[in-house]
């Protein structure tokens, strides 16, 4: 059921078009407001704050939606899950801004890359550099990563534990965007990531140049403190690296000036990437839920 449900929420997404240009989520910004001008709220201590503004709410929503399925054959808690599924996934498209983003470097109009990279690209965990080609880097990263916390992360905790699992995912995200958590190594999302990363990364290898990247994706697996997006970018150049007739990495961009086309190119292998891991999960999802069908 949960596939149908998935499948049927990216059908209509794509469809419709329901995208937003922003990550955060003012629903969660005011519901974190009521608290945090709370002088005992500050006194709970960052474990404290962690479990009243997203554990609590996650566990209690994800029963009232376990208390549904037993009304009316289990169609409201379906309705609500593609709904819940429809607007977290919402916030996961930035295409729109990457396409200006391409238009401007390839143009060479790199105030306007810059701009655009500054106003909707740019992430808390990532500084812009003011060397054109760092920026560039950093923008590649952050399209990695930004496609893997809200999508592949969400979708992934909602197949292990269904609706509580997306708004503990999604709450911690929301959360850590708030309070600019920079301890990644404490930070509970650090750990809801970590398992999902691995595996995006293998299919990143699976997905693109599996003898360059499964050595890259085995240095990084068992590195606890490692994180996530830094896991990913570095398996993600290794899937896409080809080398051209000098023998030299097309992913290695030094010069966006003189190389606008290389980062233009970089940019849709990496897009390319992420749609190739999608169809590799829908389909691994798919085969799941027709083996556990016929098994039980």
């Amino acid at each position: 059921m949960k596939f149908l449900i998935l499948f049927f929420t990216l059908v209509v997404q794509n469809l419709f078009h329901w995208k937003r240009s922003s990550t955060q989520s003012r629903s969660f910004q005011r519901w974190y407001s009521l608290f945090s001008p709370r002088g005992w709220f500050s006194k709970l201590g960052r474990w404290g704050r962690y479990f009243l503004v997203v554990i609590l709410p996650a566990a209690l929503i994800g029963i009232s939606f376990v208390l549904l399925e037993d009304k009316s054959w289990g169609l409201p808690a379906i309705a609500l899950e593609i709904l819940l599924l429809l607007y977290v996934l919402s916030h996961a498209d930035f295409e729109q801004h990457f396409k200006q983003y391409m238009q401007d470097i390839e143009s060479g109009d790199v105030q306007g890359a810059y701009r655009c990279a500054e106003q909707y690209l740019s992430v808390p965990e990532i500084e812009l550099s003011d060397e054109v080609a760092r920026m560039h880097d950093q923008v590649c990263h952050t399209l990695l990563y930004r496609w893997f916390e809200f999508f592949f992360l969400m979708v992934f905790w909602f197949l292990v534990l269904g609706v509580p699992g997306i708004l503990l995912a999604w709450f911690s995200l929301q959360y850590s965007q708030l309070v600019h958590c920079d301890e990644k190594a404490w930070r509970p999302l650090h750990w809801l990531e970590w398992i999902p990363a691995r595996l995006l990364g293998l299919t990143f290898a699976l997905a693109g140049h599996y003898d360059r990247a499964i050595p890259v994706w085995r240095e990084t697996l068992w590195k606890w403190q490692v994180p996530a997006d830094d896991a990913l970018y570095r398996v993600a150049l290794a899937s896409i690296v080809a080398e051209d007739h000098e023998g030299k990495p097309c992913a290695q961009i030094t010069s966006i000036e003189d190389d606008s086309r290389r980062a233009c190119d970089q940019i849709t292998a990496l897009q390319g990437l992420h749609r190739r891991s999608a169809i590799i999960w829908l389909v691994v999802i798919a085969l799941i839920t027709i083996v556990g069908g016929a098994l039980y």
